[in-house]
C-alpha cells in the first residue's frame, strides 16, 4: 500500500493518491480534461533502480527522502504538468504528464532530465538511478492496457538499460507477458514434463586426425504448443528467476548419463563439455552437487569439462573462486568459453584454475581469406598457448579455416564443418568420418 502523501512530503504539492479502484477513473478524468487536438496524456512509471543500495547504506528513511525529492521535481516542473497517481517508499511512482502533440516525447525527456540529479541527504549525496517507462494514453486507448504497457516498459528498461527511459512500442528484447509465460512453461517442463527438454551433442575433434575427443551438450526445448524455443531465451529467463539451478542440474545429469553410455565406445580421454551459469558457481553447494552427479552416473571427474563464459571468469567474488578451486580439486576440467568476446587478459587467465580455452567464432571467422584476421587469430592462439592449456577453436565452418587453425598450432576444434549438434542417437555415427557434417 502506498504511504500517505504526507509521509513522502507531497501534501504541499496537491498529491491526492488514488486507490486501486479509482486509478482508472483518475486517469480517465485527466485524459478527458487534457486530451484534445493540441495535447495528449503520457503515463510515466519510474523506478529508482538502486533503491536497495540506497536503503542498505543510508537507511529506509533516506530512500523515502529520495523518492519524495524525485517526485517533487517532476510535479513542480515549470513547463510540463504532472499529476502523481501512485508513489511507493521503496523508490518509484506512477504519474501522468500533459504534453503537446508532436513534441510530447521531447517534453518528457526534458522533464526527466531535470528530475534526474543528485539528492541531498543531510551531509551526503546520492545519485538515484531513475529508470522510466513511458506510454502515450490517447483518447482511443484502453487505460488498463496503457498501465500494463508502461509497467512493461519500465521493467524492460530496468533489465536492459537501468537509468534509461523506455517508451512502449520502442525496440526491446524483453516483454513482461512473454517472460511470465516462458518462465511458467519452463517450470512446467522441469517439474512436470521433462520430455520437452532434450540435449543435442556437437562433436569436439582433434583437427590433426579427426578423432573424437569430446562433445558439447546443448539444450533444446520443444514446447508442445509453441514449438522450438530458443535455448538462449530459456537460459536468460532461468537466470532471472531462480530456475537456472534446477535447469543446470538437469543438463548436467542428462549429459553425464549419456557419457556413461558412451564411455566404453570412446577414447578414455573423451570429455563431455557442459555449460555452467555464473549463478550456479555462486551456490555454496555446487561442488558437492557435481560430485554427487558424477557418482550417480558412474563417470570419472576427468571425463567432465565445465565451460564458464569469459565474463563469468572475470568475477572476483570469493565464493565463485572457491567453487572453481573445489571443482579443480575434484578433478573436473574447467574451460573458458567464448574467449575473445570479453575483456580477459592473458595474465588474468593465468590466475584461474583452467585447463581449456575455447576461442570464440568471432575470432575464427575470416581466417580462411583475410590476412589481418589470420594474423590476429594466430597472435591470440599463440598467447593463450603460453598458459599451457588446450585451445579449442569454436565455429569452424570450412576446410580452409580448419587447415589454417592447424597451421597456427590449434589442434582441437568444433563447428558445423566438423559436425552439427545432433540427438544422442545420431551422435556417434555422425563422428566416424572426419570433417563430415551431420
Amino acid at each position: 500500500m502506498p504511504p500517505p502523501a504526507t509521509a513522502l512530503g507531497l501534501d504541499q504539492h496537491g498529491a491526492t493518491l488514488p486507490t486501486t479502484t479509482s486509478l482508472v477513473t483518475a486517469i480517465a478524468e485527466l485524459r478527458a480534461g487534457h486530451s484534445d487536438h493540441r495535447h495528449t496524456l503520457v503515463l510515466l512509471a519510474a523506478s529508482v533502480t538502486n533503491a536497495a543500495e540506497i536503503a542498505d547504506v543510508h537507511g529506509a528513511q533516506a530512500l523515502e527522502v529520495v523518492t519524495s525529492e524525485v517526485t517533487r521535481r517532476a510535479m513542480q516542473h515549470a513547463e510540463v504538468r504532472v499529476r502523481l497517481l501512485r508513489s511507493s517508499p521503496l523508490g518509484g511512482f506512477l504519474a501522468a504528464a500533459v504534453v503537446r502533440r508532436g513534441t510530447g516525447r521531447a517534453e518528457v525527456e526534458n522533464l526527466l532530465a531535470e528530475v534526474r540529479g543528485l539528492v541531498d541527504l543531510g551531509g551526503d549525496q546520492v545519485w538515484p538511478v531513475l529508470t522510466v517507462g513511458a506510454a502515450e494514453c490517447d483518447v482511443d486507448d484502453r487505460i488498463w492496457s496503457v498501465i500494463r504497457d508502461v509497467r512493461s516498459a519500465v521493467v524492460a528498461a530496468g533489465r536492459e538499460a537501468p537509468g534509461a527511459t523506455r517508451w512502449h512500442g520502442g525496440v526491446s528484447t524483453y516483454n513482461v507477458a512473454d517472460e511470465l509465460s516462458r518462465v511458467r512453461d519452463l517450470a512446467v517442463a522441469l517439474t512436470q514434463d521433462p520430455d520437452q527438454l532434450q540435449l543435442h551433442y556437437q562433436p569436439v575433434q582433434d583437427l590433426r586426425d579427426g578423432s573424437l575427443v569430446g562433445a558439447e551438450a546443448l539444450l533444446r526445448w520443444t514446447h508442445p504448443l509453441r514449438g522450438a524455443i530458443s535455448p538462449m531465451l530459456a537460459v536468460e529467463a532461468a537466470e532471472r528467476t531462480g530456475l537456472i539451478v534446477p535447469l543446470g542440474g538437469f543438463v548436467l545429469e542428462r549429459a553425464l548419463a549419456q557419457t556413461a553410455v558412451w564411455l566404453d565406445r570412446l577414447d578414455p580421454g573423451f570429455r563431455m563439455h557442459v555449460n555452467v551459469s555464473p549463478i550456479e558457481l555462486g551456490e555454496p553447494s555446487y561442488v558437492d552437487r557435481v560430485e554427487a552427479a558424477l557418482a550417480r552416473a558412474g563417470v570419472p571427474a576427468a571425463n567432465l569439462l565445465l565451460e564458464i563464459t569469459e565474463t563469468a571468469m572475470l568475477n572476483d567474488e570469493p565464493a565463485v573462486h572457491a567453487t572453481l578451486l573445489g571443482l579443480r580439486e575434484l578433478g573436473v576440467g574447467l574451460g573458458v568459453d567464448d574467449f575473445g568476446t570479453g575483456y580477459s587478459s592473458i595474465a588474468h587467465l593465468h590466475r584461474l584454475p583452467i585447463d581449456t580455452v575455447k576461442v570464440d567464432r568471432s575470432l575464427i571467422s575470416g581466417t580462411g581469406d583475410d590476412v589481418l584476421a589470420f594474423q590476429r587469430t594466430r597472435a591470440v592462439i599463440g598467447l593463450v598457448t603460453t598458459l599451457g592449456v588446450t585451445v579449442v577453436a569454436e565455429g569452424i565452418e570450412s576446410a580452409l579455416e580448419c587447415a589454417h587453425l592447424q597451421a597456427m598450432g590449434c589442434t582441437v576444434g568444433q563447428g558445423y564443418h566438423l559436425g552439427r549438434p545432433v540427438p544422442a542417437a545420431e551422435f556417434l555415427p555422425a563422428t566416424h568420418a572426419p570433417g563430415r557434417t551431420a
